[in-house]
């Protein structure tokens, strides 16, 4: 399968790219590519012109990039414009691009963020109704609208998956949010949302398998076939609070 990444150059996207290489023809996307590393383009999706030629003669898009620098709670007004830019404008010319492409499957990264307004005590629904907390949360949710539009209206087969910040096994951090999720398992979601059958829209939650998590994985199980295999807690990590902050969260790339 030929395959966009958007955001390849990222945190998440470098790791995803790698994970995906064996099995895909891949078109690695970047606002900031690496120089003279083959199979890579300058992507900046806040303008449809190069949305447009980088979803040429593809079969599915991975939507992985985001406004860069910072990421969670961050807010900045100038760094939100670019959070709207990026996140809100960005995704609906990735889209409005894969659908003239006639691209058959386009999976979305929106982010567990868009349910932190649920109480803490709740457990949460793989597709629960967005509530989002700050800018950041907003974009996202606000991006999950444009896929389901543009599913509804055009008939795409679009996954948006809601993740949660995804970690290295030998990542030297031990302290972890419970949610974290380790790349192995990430990367298994991203390989069956771009074949699961008979998908018009799904919003589906992955998150790390601990005696902490509250988010339900029963949904990415059934319809992507996804069964988690690491738990985090059995490889030295230690689970904090869901919200405690950490400093590497600051910077995405």
């Amino acid at each position: 399968m030929r395959v966009l990444i958007t955001g390849a150059g990222g945190y998440v996207g470098r790791r995803v790219a790698r994970g995906l290489s064996a099995d895909h023809e891949l078109r690695l996307a970047d606002v900031d590519p690496p120089p003279g590393e083959a199979g890579w383009i300058r992507l900046d999706v806040t303008d449809p012109a190069q949305a447009l030629a980088a979803t040429r003669d593809v079969d599915a898009v991975i939507h992985l990039a985001i406004a860069s620098g910072h990421e969670g709670d961050y807010e900045d007004v100038a760094f939100n414009q670019r959070r709207f830019d990026v996140n809100v404008k960005g995704t609906w010319n990735i889209l409005e691009a894969a659908r003239q492409a006639n691209v058959q499957r386009l999976v979305h990264t929106s982010s567990i963020m868009v349910t932190w307004g649920y109480p803490r005590s709740e457990s949460i629904a793989a597709d629960a109704p967005p509530r989002p907390t700050g800018t950041y949360a907003l974009t996202k949710a606000m991006a999950e609208s444009i896929c389901e539009s543009f599913a509804r209206e055009h008939g795409m087969s679009i996954v948006c998956l809601r993740i949660p910040k995804p970690i290295d096994l030998d990542d030297p951090r031990r302290k972890i949010r419970p949610q974290w999720l380790a790349f192995p398992d990430l990367i298994q979601a991203y390989r069956l949302a771009l074949t699961a059958p008979n998908i018009e829209y799904e919003i589906i939650t992955v998150v790390g398998e601990s005696r902490g998590r509250r988010w339900d994985l029963e949904k990415a199980k059934r319809v992507l076939g996804y069964q988690p295999t690491i738990r985090l807690e059995e490889h030295g990590f230690v689970l904090g609070d869901e919200r405690e902050p950490f400093e590497a969260d600051a910077k995405v790339r």
